[in-house]
């Protein structure tokens, strides 16, 4: 993994939850490096790019991916 690669999260956990984020939500990588084998990353609002939270993930909970898969592009609200 490395800064700037598009995520995917794949495992709810609780501090995860209240701070907005849940499984199947996607974010950018945002450190250098892992610190304690977890990550920071931003999850972002899809079509506004407002922040929801810039925060540290395991990285077990996460999924690296080329490209934003298109089936999984929300629709605009």
């Amino acid at each position: 993994m490395k800064i700037y690669d598009l995520v995917e999260l794949i495992n709810d956990r609780e501090r995860y939850k209240k701070n907005g984020v849940y499984k199947g939500m996607f974010g950018a990588v945002m450190s250098e490096q892992a610190q304690n084998g977890e990550w920071q990353v931003i999850f972002s609002e899809f079509h506004t790019g407002k922040d929801i939270v810039d925060i540290s993930v395991r990285e077990e909970d996460l999924k690296i991916h080329d490209f934003m898969p298109p089936d999984r592009i929300p629709a605009p609200k």
